[in-house]
């Protein structure tokens, strides 16, 4: 809801305003992505994608009143420059930055697959799709005209109707040798120079209209890239998150749980509870049971240092101290 009000006050203030052809194309592909299922990884293609599309019916002069709405209601199909478009990308690469900088790894829910030789290992898989609605300003008066009470707004000889429409930002992403949180915040830094380099694109075209389409896709395929990168950056490395036979892997810290209060990390290996050696789930659980009050960890790292961590746990409730870890 922050993130929608933040949007919002940032395409009024501007004035962003966006043509009801644009705004059809972009509907109507969110809802086809939406039904189908893969919206997550395909929300920045249908944003740019609807651009590009309008774009072109603009050029064909493709007509979208073949049922006389504007003659029986009033509606508006007039064009709007491309401009105001390419900043409401801009800022709905900055809102997915945002999105992905606070919620990326904030719980990350790791999916066990099997290697070729049957070594188990855990993936991260950020698979979210947040709907934003956002404010936006349409040409014309065509609401008020059977809506009386919603509102109508003057720019310079053009009247505009503010609309809120339900922007969708998605990411679809698996780490399988890094820190989830800290991979997904280095994309999401990326992502919001994207942002910033179509902001300056945005007001480039207000006067050369002709680079609009052409930057957008500089920016899309800059964004693959990204994808790219930080896939190829994570295959590459040589650790996983595998099961170890000296210890029990952490794949998880549940929010809110006794665990997430101690210093404990994604792919930490925990040898020792209440001083005792542990080597399965299993046996992790029987000796938080030797002081079912109290828990004391002894913790190697990924880089192979040691560290000891303690807390209080629930009484009587050792499973819900909040681990995520391979199963017997």
């Amino acid at each position: 809801m922050s993130l929608g009000c933040l949007l919002s006050l940032v395409t009024f203030g501007l004035g962003v305003t966006v043509p009801l052809t644009w705004l059809l194309i972009y509907l109507s592909l969110a809802l086809i992505a939406v039904l189908i299922g893969p919206a997550a990884g395909l929300s920045t293609t249908i944003l740019i994608g609807s651009v590009v599309l309008y774009d072109l019916v603009k050029y064909f002069d493709v007509k979208f009143d073949h049922f006389g709405l504007s003659r029986s209601f009033g509606v508006n199909f007039s064009v709007v420059p491309v401009a105001d478009l390419v900043i409401f990308v801009a800022l709905a690469f900055i809102g997915l930055g945002i999105w992905v900088r606070f919620a990326g790894g904030r719980f990350a829910a790791p999916k066990v697959l099997s290697q070729q030789r049957g070594k188990l290992v855990a993936g991260y898989t950020f698979n979210e799709l947040l709907v934003v609605p956002t404010l936006i300003l349409v040409p014309g008066d065509w609401i008020t005209s059977h809506l009386s009470f919603w509102p109508v707004l003057a720019m310079g000889h053009t009247t505009v109707t503010p609309l809120f429409i339900p922007l969708i930002l998605g990411l679809r992403l698996t780490i399988f040798k890094q820190q989830p949180r800290i991979a997904e915040r280095q994309l999401a830094r990326h992502i919001l120079v994207l942002g910033l380099i179509a902001v300056v694109l945005g007001l480039v075209t207000l006067k050369l209209n002709d680079l609009a389409v052409p930057g957008l896709l500089v920016i899309y395929l800059a964004y693959l890239g990204c994808l790219i990168w930080t896939r190829w950056r994570d295959r590459t490395r040589s650790f996983w998150f595998s099961k170890v036979d000296h210890g029990v892997r952490v794949l998880g810290i549940k929010p809110g749980t006794p665990a997430a209060k101690m210093a404990i990390s994604v792919g930490d290996i925990i040898t020792e509870c209440n001083r005792q050696a542990v080597n399965s789930e299993q046996g992790f659980y029987e000796a938080l049971l030797i002081n079912p009050t109290y828990c004391r960890l002894k913790i190697q790292t990924p880089e192979g240092d040691y560290k000891v961590t303690e807390t209080a746990i629930f009484d009587g409730a050792p499973h819900e101290i909040g681990i995520v870890m391979f199963k017997n």
